[in-house]
């Protein structure tokens, strides 16, 4: 269903906007932490690495896919469906929706602990958050979000230009202060901080993070099905890949120089992959002498930032899954869309599925232990 403006005329998405809305599903402040983790100051190389060969040709091949076929609505599942038939563009649009559900959970995860973290300031002790409630406000925030999607035309986008355009912003931030802190002769916190420690290892250890490092770099083509909401789609589309790997490059690159100065990649806290993003800015502003004043502002950016991902990764799956698979292969009531064309049935589907993987989560010992399975899952 095109959306259109108070005069009757249909509203187009802009390639900028595409772009941002990518953006939050591809890369993100948490996915540096991750990768940083795991392999130190090494893993800057191996960013650039994976920049040459695989997120460049990848963004170059979703941007010519979506504006070949600029007229569809299924995104993925449109391209193999018209290039190999009904029955493997279904397969291929029920597995790409299947293998998201374990990510969806771990982004309703995030953004939960992004609200405690604006409320407390601090991160989240697991005496003050049983297993259990921890999973049924994460199940919450999947119900407000359905509804808000449902309410408000456009939500989407906006979440998307807010979000990702304020992520972005910080990253550029951290990395000027990061220069400017250099700048100043200050020490650095990982040490030997020498050309060497940034070369790659390829050993085994490499190999096995290999994955986690394409899947932080991945989701381009979450946004091919609103290459049809585009006014000019096949011209437009590329340049929305070329500005979202530029901006993933940035992130990657800089991003992971920037923690090994604030981080000691030798040790790092237990709890980095689910707090880390918010130390990297409270220690940003603990060298400044500012307090608090970054890890609040980032505080605030990850929290829309996790809400504008949510909402693409749940809209884009859905319409991958439902907008242009073959119909007979698909329950009749899970191709209805609401008054904004929205699949909202596929939307209740997904927060069921979720719902049940995220409460026999709750088994685990901890909430960062929760954290840490889904992201391993994943």
């Amino acid at each position: 269903m095109d959306s259109l403006d108070e005069t009757g005329k249909r509203k187009y998405i802009s390639w900028p906007v595409i772009a941002l809305m990518d953006f939050v599903t591809v890369i993100g402040f948490d996915d540096i932490i991750y990768n940083f983790q795991n392999q130190g100051l090494a893993v800057v190389s191996d960013w650039v690495l994976l920049l040459v060969l695989f997120v460049i040709p990848y963004e170059m091949m979703v941007g010519h896919l979506g504006s070949v076929f600029a007229k569809e609505g299924g995104g993925l599942s449109s391209w193999i469906r018209h290039t190999s038939g009904d029955k493997m563009g279904y397969i291929t649009a029920w597995c790409y929706w299947v293998v998201s559900l374990p990510y969806l959970v771990d982004v309703a995860n995030s953004t939960v602990i992004s609200f405690a973290w604006l409320f407390k300031g601090r991160a989240l002790d697991d005496n003050e958050m049983s297993n259990w409630v921890f999973a049924l406000f994460t199940a919450l925030i999947f119900v407000a979000f359905i509804f808000f999607q449902h309410k408000f035309a456009n939500s989407l986008q906006w979440l998307s230009i807010i979000g990702g355009g304020a992520m972005f912003v910080m990253t550029i931030l951290f990395v000027i202060m990061t220069f400017a802190y250099l700048g100043e002769g200050r020490s650095v916190a990982t040490q030997p901080f020498h050309f060497k420690n940034f070369l790659p290892t390829f050993d085994m250890k490499f190999m096995m993070s290999l994955g986690l490092l394409i899947f932080a770099m991945n989701g381009s083509e979450f946004v091919a099905p609103y290459v049809n909401e585009m006014k000019n789609g096949p011209r437009d589309f590329p340049k929305a890949m070329y500005m979202l790997a530029a901006m993933t490059g940035f992130l990657t690159i800089f991003g992971s120089f920037s923690l090994g100065v604030f981080f000691n990649a030798h040790k790092l806290p237990d709890d980095l992959k689910m707090n880390g993003s918010y130390y990297a800015f409270k220690a940003m502003g603990d060298k400044f002498g500012m307090g608090n004043f970054f890890l609040y502002a980032f505080i605030i950016t990850q929290a829309l930032y996790m809400l504008a991902q949510l909402a693409v990764l749940v809209d884009g799956g859905a319409r991958i899954f439902l907008s242009d698979t073959a119909k007979q292969y698909l329950p009749k009531q899970l191709t209805k869309v609401d008054k904004n064309g929205l699949p909202i049935n596929g939307y209740w589907l997904t927060t069921f599925i979720c719902s049940v993987l995220l409460f026999l989560s709750s088994t685990l010992p901890t909430v960062n232990d929760i954290f840490n399975q889904l992201l391993n899952l994943n």
